[in-house]
């Protein structure tokens, strides 16, 4: 199954976008100091590296532990949903999962009804598996190959160039490609302006998130 499945399309996306901004953030350091564009290069390329595998596999752990969560409120609902005396129980608990969706432009008390219809749908389902070990490695490593594997695309061509200065460059470009794809697969419409528009406004998102991350010290 794909990581998507388990921790949602636009976080999948959001997991390629940190590897990248970080990596970025690393490599652009350099631009502001000369001497250690050539000379100190290699550190900072393996920290950039390095850090985009720790975050990749702290928040692998965070979706995991996540998804475990969300799978024990389920259950709770779903036995509450079976038991005749409980039913009012489970209502709070399906507003909490559902009020912050597309149903909240729905008058509250239509939601209601609706909640109070789909116990009667929950009360014929059985109880949800714990997460697999197969799953929960899904989850972990799906995302640090994510995390990873950007900030690995952004810094690979310190190891394929000679010139820092000009691999710095490629670096940048390749950064900004790759956040543009993660916008044109976001996009909520199928058409061509709409995935480049959502591509450009990635890229654009991407650049002033690591530019604040330099200013600020990151």
């Amino acid at each position: 199954m794909p990581l998507a499945e388990y921790i949602g399309k636009f976080w999948a996306g959001a997991e390629v976008m940190y590897g990248v901004i970080i990596a970025m953030t690393f490599t652009s350091v350099l631009r502001g100091y000369p001497v250690a564009l050539e000379l100190m290069h290699g550190r900072t390329i393996l920290a950039a590296l390095l850090c985009c595998v720790a975050w990749g596999i702290a928040d692998g752990l965070f979706y995991f532990w996540e998804r475990s969560y969300i799978i024990r409120r389920e259950n709770s609902i779903i036995r509450f949903s079976k038991s005749a005396g409980q039913h009012a129980s489970a209502l709070p608990l399906i507003g909490e999962e559902l009020d912050d969706t597309v149903l909240r432009n729905i008058p509250k008390e239509q939601r209601l009804q609706l909640y109070q219809k789909l116990t009667e749908y929950l009360s014929g389902v059985d109880i949800r598996e714990k997460l697999s070990r197969r799953e929960a490695a899904t989850i972990v490593l799906g995302t640090f190959i994510r995390s990873a594997g950007a900030g690995l695309f952004v810094v690979a061509p310190f190891f394929l160039l000679q010139s820092a200065g000009q691999a710095l460059i490629v670096s940048n470009i390749l950064g900004i490609l790759l956040l543009f794809c993660v916008g044109w697969f976001r996009a909520l419409d199928r058409n061509f302006f709409s995935k480049v528009i959502f591509g450009f406004g990635s890229s654009l998102i991407g650049i002033i998130i690591a530019v604040i991350t330099i200013v600020l010290g990151g």
